[in-house]
């Protein structure tokens, strides 16, 4: 009869124990439910991009809008904004022009003023400007261009390839900003083929930090070659000094500047 309590009692005491472990065991799995799941790879570090606020992405119209809320008060239809290239061909377009300083160069007459101020300040900086070429007539430009497609297509008459082809290295008439007489080439001396890296760097370099305040702007800069269809480290452009200070300190090319305003 005493060995019937005991092991009654026993058993007892291991139902309790077991019923103990149950509950703790529960307990433990619920506040772990409670916690989270566990993070497999607390050990790396996991940068998310931030979500960019409304109006804020690269190129949306809204920055765009906020980049250019200060943008000259110009009227972009005026002479000095007229664009020519690859889309928009100026045709038999014919400015008047007068002679540059003592050069057999031409130049718009109602920029001529700002481009002699523009060279002699590069002469008192203690640089030797020279004119390589300024304004070019439709004529001349269709003479240069026809010339080239016939030297590729050397003996044969050019075809359109051939056309194509040399638009690469000359404007088609009509395309070119030099008919503007807005455009001109100002280098170190004279140079029987244009190659940037022959020229005076440092001279080309106080070219570009200088021209705004005289109305110029760089027309071709390397950067922009995707847009402009050129790179030409000597070429500058007259727009007047508001919109030349604002291109030149927002690194825009005279395609980007004109966008602004349609």
């Amino acid at each position: 009869m005493q060995t019937k309590r005991i092991l009654s009692a026993f058993a007892f005491t291991m139902l309790t124990i077991f019923l103990l472990l149950v509950v703790a065991s529960r307990t433990s799995e619920s506040a772990k439910a409670d916690s989270g799941p566990a993070n497999i790879d607390a050990d790396l570090s996991v940068s998310m991009p931030a979500t960019p606020a409304p109006g804020t992405l690269p190129g949306s119209k809204e920055e765009q809008e906020d980049k250019t809320a200060d943008k000259p008060d110009v009227d972009i239809t005026s002479w000095e904004f007229i664009l020519a290239n690859s889309e928009h061909n100026i045709s038999s377009y014919t400015p008047h022009v007068v002679p540059i300083e003592n050069t057999a160069q031409y130049f718009d007459e109602r920029a001529i003023g700002a481009l002699t101020e523009f060279l002699n300040a590069a002469r008192a900086a203690g640089y030797s400007p020279y004119i390589q070429n300024a304004y070019r007539s439709y004529s001349a430009q269709n003479y240069s261009y026809n010339g080239r497609a016939s030297q590729i297509a050397w003996p044969d008459y050019p075809d359109e390839d051939d056309y194509a082809e040399a638009a690469k290295y000359v404007a088609p008439p009509g395309t070119s900003d030099h008919q503007t007489a807005l455009g001109v080439d100002i280098t170190d001396r004279y140079y029987n083929s244009l190659d940037a890296s022959k020229m005076d760097q440092t001279f080309l370099a106080w070219l570009r930090e200088n021209c705004a305040q005289f109305g110029f702007i760089l027309r071709y800069p390397a950067a922009k070659e995707s847009i402009t269809g050129w790179n030409e480290p000597w070429h500058f452009r007259y727009v007047g000094v508001d919109a030349a200070k604002y291109i030149m300190e927002n690194n825009l090319c005279l395609e980007q500047f004109v966008s602004l305003y349609k």
